[in-house]
C-alpha cells in the first residue's frame, strides 16, 4: 500500500497496514525535508498509525522515530503516552520530548517507564534528582549504572536515604566518588550491622566476642575511609564522627597504631578545638608534659595517655609529620614497639589496652601478609 492509498482509503477499508510498511512511512518522514509535501503526507499517515490497534505497527514507528530531532514532535509525544511496550524506546532516546515532560512521565509511568527514562543518555541533573525522589528502587539503580547521567551530591544523598536497607543500591553509591565521606560512613556502617547474623560470622566468632568483632569491624571502616579521604574531606569527616559519638579512645588508639596519622591529628585538633597545621606541629615538637596537656584537652582518659605518648615518640622516631600516612610496614613496628613496651610494664597502663594492642598486632600481621601474597603473586593453598 502507498502513502497515497493508505491516506485515501475509505473507513470501511480493512486493509491492515504492516509494521515494515509503518517503519518505511516513518524513516521516509524522516529523510523528507521539514516542510515538504513528502513531509506532511508521512506525518498525516502516522498520525493516523498512532490509532492503529496493532501494537507492533505503533512499536515500529516508535523505533524509527525515537532519536530523531526532526521526527513530527505531536507523533512522538504520543507514542511516549502508550503503552509501554510502544513508549519505551521513545522514552530511552527521543530528544524532542522536554526535561518538564520526562519528569511528567516519570511521576506516572511504570516501573519500566522510569527504568527508561533513567537510562537516558547525559540525563540532565533536574531529571536525576526527580528520579533519586519519587522513582521506584529499579529506576533508581539503573541511573547509578548511567555514567552519563549528571547526578548531583545532593540526588545522591537522597538515594542514600531512601535505600540505605538495599545492599546492591549501597554498593553501587559506595563506588561512586561523588558520595560524601560521611555518607559512605554511614552506608558501610549499615552494611556492617548485618554482620551480627551473617553465618560466617555466627560460625566462626563465639558469641562472647561477636560485640568485640563488629566494634573492631566498625573502626577498621573508619580507617579505611580516613586512608581514602582528602585533606579538605578529612576534619568534616571527623566532625561527623564526633557528633555521632563514634570517634573514641579506641578507634584513635587503633588510628596512631596502623599508620593512619592525618586522621589522628585531625581527631585530636577537632577534640581539643586546636587548629589542624598549629596541632601538627605540636606533635612534632612539644615535650611529654606538652603533649599530655594536649591528650587532656581532647578529652582522652588519663589511663591512655601513655600510649599515645609512646606512639607519638615512635612515630617521630619515625620521622613522620602527622600530615601523611605511615605504610603497613612501619605501623606493624610501631604496634610491635609499643606493645613491648606495655608488657614490659613500662607504661603501668590498664590492661585493656595491651589486650586491644595484642588484638590490633595480629590483625596488622595478618593485613602485610596479605599485601605480600598480593604484590608477590604467591599462591596460598589450603591445608588438606
Amino acid at each position: 500500500m502507498t502513502v497515497h492509498d493508505f491516506l485515501h482509503q475509505n473507513e470501511d477499508d480493512e486493509r491492515a497496514l504492516d509494521a515494515q510498511a509503518a517503519r518505511e512511512f516513518a524513516e521516509r518522514c524522516l529523510a523528507a525535508e521539514p516542510g515538504t509535501q513528502e513531509w506532511t503526507s508521512m506525518a498525516a499517515a502516522l498520525t493516523i498509525l498512532l490509532d492503529d490497534p496493532s501494537r507492533v505497527v505503533r512499536k515500529a514507528i516508535a523505533k524509527a522515530l525515537a532519536s530523531s530531532a526532526h521526527a513530527p514532535s505531536h507523533v512522538v509525544r504520543c507514542l511516549a503516552g502508550d503503552v509501554d511496550e510502544v513508549a519505551i524506546p521513545i522514552l530511552t532516546s527521543s530528544p524532542i520530548l522536554s526535561e518538564a515532560e520526562l519528569v511528567d512521565f516519570l511521576a506516572t509511568g511504570s516501573e519500566a517507564v522510569q527504568c527508561a527514562i533513567a537510562g537516558r543518555t547525559n540525563l540532565p541533573a533536574s531529571i536525576c534528582a526527580a528520579i533519586c525522589e519519587v522513582a521506584c528502587e529499579a529506576a533508581c539503580r539503573a541511573l547509578l549504572q548511567n555514567t552519563s547521567a549528571q547526578v548531583l551530591q545532593s540526588s545522591l544523598l537522597r538515594i542514600a536515604q531512601r535505600f540505605e536497607d538495599q545492599p546492591d543500591i549501597c554498593d553501587q553509591l559506595l563506588k561512586t566518588r561523588d558520595l560524601p565521606l560521611s555518607m559512605r560512613y554511614q552506608l558501610l556502617m549499615r552494611l556492617a550491622e548485618n554482620l551480627d547474623d551473617h553465618p560466617i560470622v555466627l560460625e566462626r566468632v563465639p558469641e562472647h566476642q561477636r560485640q568485640t568483632f563488629l566494634s573492631d569491624a566498625e573502626d577498621k571502616v573508619v580507617l579505611r575511609l580516613a586512608l581514602e579521604a582528602g585533606e579538605e574531606d578529612l576534619p568534616d569527616f571527623v566532625e561527623h564522627l564526633r557528633e555521632s559519638g563514634k570517634l573514641t579512645t579506641r578507634l584513635l588508639l587503633r588510628s596512631v597504631c596502623c599508620g593512619r596519622l592525618r586522621f589522628f591529628a585531625a581527631a585530636l585538633a577537632n577534640l581539643g578545638s586546636v587548629p589542624l597545621p598549629r596541632l601538627c606541629k605540636l606533635l612534632l615538637t612539644v615535650r611529654r608534659s606538652a603533649l599530655q596537656a594536649i591528650l587532656r584537652k581532647a578529652g582522652l582518659p588519663l589511663r591512655s595517655h601513655q600510649a599515645f605518648m609512646l606512639a607519638i615518640d615512635i612515630a617521630r622516631q619515625a620521622k613522620a609529620d602527622f600530615t601523611y600516612d605511615l605504610a603497613l610496614d612501619e605501623a606493624r613496628m610501631l604496634t610491635e614497639a609499643l606493645l613491648a613496651e606495655m608488657q614490659d610494664g613500662a607504661l603501668g597502663a590498664d590492661e585493656d589496652v595491651a589486650a586491644f594492642l595484642r588484638r590490633f598486632a595480629i590483625d596488622v600481621a595478618r593485613l602485610e601478609a596479605r599485601l605480600l601474597v598480593k604484590n608477590s603473586g604467591m599462591a596460598i593453598t589450603k591445608a588438606a
